[in-house]
């Protein structure tokens, strides 16, 4: 006699509550991490500049940075809150990182049902935990970097531009809200309007021109950037027609890669195979219309970490992130639609391959980059034990770098509530002044040789460490600019070249050495 076919486990809801309740668990965990120093040096340096605008500064006059107004405008909101709220600037940045992410998070997870492909039982239990994995654990040493919060910022607009290429369509306040979003966040970079571009364009040819056009999401994030265009001219003029040609003449030239070496380095080309890996999967197999609109997100991400030609690793955290999803999308449609299982009996297979995978991300994320192991080591880090000598020898706080660097000096300064008695954060233009070293050159232009953009930063700087009469005078020894005729650039000797400079320096004695940094210290009187 035939034997009956064994039925399938069946899975109690306490074990499918134990497997899947860490899932959501552990980046909630992981968030609290972030509240322990270290800031992210680059993020603790646009509050530091946000923060003295707030303060009342001309930004782009007496605080100058390249970055674009929008992302100081961004970046206010903390520092407004702390003087509200009290409490300090870091920790509050942090609060409102989480919190985007919490109100992200929850906009993803109703947005994921409105996309008809993903009304699978694998797909609709997989991408959330895979998303908050992305805006929790992925960026690490970056978060709150400007990459991680335009990705969280923009998770929802994805979700939908997957739901709006298979037909579905948020209501018209959700596409207002959703668009204006991604919008704030994508217009503060050029760079990251490649996203929307690619995304845009192929949702029109997808969907045609009439429903393109009266689609409100693509045109509220072209107001954002479109109104962001206009401050830039009209409010921050300084910023329009001083520090953006400033930034391409000097910023432009500072990095070690160019857009070729962008494209082959070791994070961009996994991830562009990646990606080109997973979009074939997902046009060729689960034929699905919202895998190619994630695609497209990919792509537009892709090429706005190679158009920014730095090279550096965040930049890629979007397109990372969006191979990382299309991975997900690809793998749990595929299992859905050729091994379809009945909705009585889905329960135990999607826990455990959702358990699997997210098991699998987290330590592949653990192996890459160590967690937390900058807020392990901060107290011997050199920015742990630069804070320690500024906060005992530096009565007022008050610092004045001669280095290309942010770091160690943000978020040191953050946690001190010290001040930079310049206008620039670091020499960024002379960086760029001296990117190349040309035949037979003198190491230093003669004053009455500079150029406009160099005699500038030489005398505001000098003018500066005059005026501000700063605690301590904290030079860096590896300049950050290439060796010419055998010798290191040295801004100490380049500035000293300027009589305000040297005699405000007569007022300094040597200190100490620490690490590569040379430190003076204001002589008492």
């Amino acid at each position: 006699m035939p034997t009956a076919a064994a039925k399938p486990p069946l899975l109690s809801p306490r074990l499918e509550r134990l497997l899947l309740t860490p899932l959501f668990v552990l980046p909630v965990l992981w968030l609290a991490g972030y509240f322990f120093p270290p800031l992210n040096h680059d993020v603790g340096a646009i509050l530091y500049v946000s923060e003295r605008w707030i303060g009342g500064e001309r930004l782009y006059v007496d605080i100058i940075d390249e970055n674009l107004p929008l992302t100081f405008i961004v970046h206010a909101l903390p520092v407004l809150t702390a003087r509200l709220v009290h409490g300090s600037i870091p920790f509050w940045f942090t609060a409102w990182v989480v919190a985007g992410i919490a109100a992200s998070f929850y906009a993803c997870s109703r947005l994921v049902r409105l996309v008809p492909s993903a009304d699978h039982a694998l797909t609709e239990a997989l991408l959330p935990p895979v998303l908050l994995f992305l805006f929790t654990v992925l960026p690490n040493e970056h978060f709150g970097q400007r990459e991680h919060i335009m990705f969280v910022a923009c998770a929802p607009y994805l979700i939908a531009s997957m739901a709006r290429a298979e037909g579905v369509h948020p209501s018209r306040l959700g596409a207002l809200a959703i668009g204006l979003t991604a919008g704030l966040f994508l217009a503060m970079k050029p760079y990251y309007l490649a996203i929307p571009a690619a995304v845009e364009v192929f949702l029109l040819v997808r969907r045609g021109w009439r429903t393109t056009f009266t689609d409100p999401i693509p045109w509220s994030i072209f107001a954002v950037a479109l109104a962001h265009l206009v401050l830039m001219y009209t409010v921050f003029s300084e910023f329009g027609r001083f520090v953006m040609p400033l930034a391409v003449e000097s910023y432009a030239p500072i990095g070690e890669s160019g857009w070729r070496q962008v494209l082959t380095s070791n994070v961009m080309a996994p991830t562009l195979i990646a990606l080109l890996i997973f979009g074939a999967f997902a046009i060729f197999l689960t034929r699905a219309l919202a895998a190619r609109a994630l695609l497209a997100f990919g792509i537009g991400a892709a090429l706005s970490a190679i158009a920014q030609a730095k090279g550096w690793p965040y930049h890629v955290l979007p397109a990372l992130s969006a191979a990382i999803l299309l991975a997900t999308f690809t793998l749990s449609q595929t299992i859905d639609r050729y091994l379809p299982i009945s909705r009585s009996l889905h329960r135990l297979p999607v826990a455990v391959i959702s358990a699997t995978l997210m098991v699998l991300l987290y330590f592949q994320a653990a192996l890459y980059t160590p967690p937390f192991y900058k807020q392990l080591q901060y107290e011997d880090s050199i920015g742990g034990i630069l804070r320690h000598i500024v906060e005992q020898n530096a009565p007022h706080r008050t610092v004045l770098t001669l280095s290309p660097g942010i770091y160690p000096f943000w978020p040191m300064l953050n946690y001190l509530q010290g001040r930079m008695t310049m206008r620039f954060l670091t020499m960024w233009v002379l960086q760029g002044v001296y990117a190349d070293c040309e035949d037979f050159p003198a190491l230093y232009n003669a004053p009455d040789t500079m150029g406009d953009t160099e005699k500038f930063v030489f005398e505001a700087v000098s003018e500066d460490f005059a005026r501000g009469q700063p605690d301590l005078l904290i030079l860096d020894t590896i300049p950050g600019m290439p060796r010419c005729q055998g010798k290191v650039f040295d801004y100490l000797e380049y500035f000293q070249q300027n009589k305000v400079f040297a005699d405000a320096f007569e007022h300094y004695e040597h200190f100490m050495d620490v690490d590569r940094y040379r430190i003076y210290r204001r002589k008492k009187r």
